[in-house]
């Protein structure tokens, strides 16, 4: 459905990025939203590396972010994007949207979230509304997500399953900002690997990010930030060949703690 004359449209087409894992549905998104006087599409993507890569690349006004890119969250763009203190302001959309989801969406300030439900008149009006400075939620998500706040403030948060030293020092490395691939290298083991730890962490800790394994790490693992932090967020020199998985994580070393994140799980 196009959207009605009514609708405001600006003087200046507003610059969008659009990064979405199915390539049918990014293609129809693409020709809608360029079919629009208002908007120009610069650039699309449908995973995680190519969304970052076009943002920084081309510093659209609105990403319009999957969810559930492939392997990946189109919220650790968001929270990349964030931390990089990039102009562009972010419209999150997924066809469901959990609790939790919601929650870390808000928490990183996430300007737009959609269903992909709704009408796409829904979606022009989200757009132009979050690149003239609002907000834009859904009402179904942000009552849940008020919810679980509420929720979290007058309930004791139960203890979470202890992790093995080893699965401690990985979130560390992970909070630190290196990506899955670069742990592998290093450490001479399969990127699968790396996946089937960090999988073991969210399912023990209930979380679903890396966003959210940092915050834990900081507030939870370290709070104080005493000097193992720097220890664990650090990765060999050393031949991957001589390391093993169980070497690096009870020894500190030297490598790529400052590094960006683009992986997942």
């Amino acid at each position: 459905m196009m959207p009605s004359h009514s609708e405001l449209v600006t003087s200046k087409p507003v610059r969008l990025v659009i990064a979405e894992g199915h390539e049918i549905v990014l293609l129809g998104l693409e020709r809608f939203l360029s079919s629009l006087e208002d908007f120009t599409v610069v650039g699309t993507a449908t995973d995680c590396p190519g969304s970052l890569a076009a943002i920084r690349a081309h510093r659209p006004d609105v990403a319009i972010l999957d969810i559930r890119l492939p392997a990946e969250s189109g919220l650790e763009v968001a929270g990349a994007i964030m931390r990089e203190g990039l102009p562009t302001r972010i419209v999150l959309v997924g066809e469901t949207i959990n609790d939790r989801e919601s929650l870390e969406a808000l928490r990183l300030g996430i300007h737009g979230i959609l269903l992909k439900e709704m009408a796409p008149r829904l979606l022009v009006q989200c757009i132009r509304k979050v690149h003239a400075g609002g907000h834009w939620v859904e009402q179904e998500s942000l009552r849940r997500t008020v919810e679980q706040l509420l929720r979290e403030e007058v309930s004791p948060r139960p203890a979470s399953p202890p992790l093995t030293l080893a699965e401690v020092r990985i979130a560390g490395v992970v909070a630190q900002g290196a990506r899955n691939k670069e742990i592998a290298d290093h450490l001479g083991v399969c990127e699968s690997t790396i996946k089937n730890h960090l999988h073991n962490i969210y399912t023990k800790l209930n979380l679903s990010s890396r966003g959210e394994l940092a915050r834990w790490y900081r507030t939870v693992a370290r709070p104080n930030g005493s000097p193992s932090d720097t220890h664990s967020s650090r990765i060999s020199r050393t031949t991957p060949e001589s390391r093993s998985m169980d070497a690096y994580v009870a020894a500190p070393a030297s490598g790529v703690g400052d590094r960006s994140a683009n992986g997942h799980r």
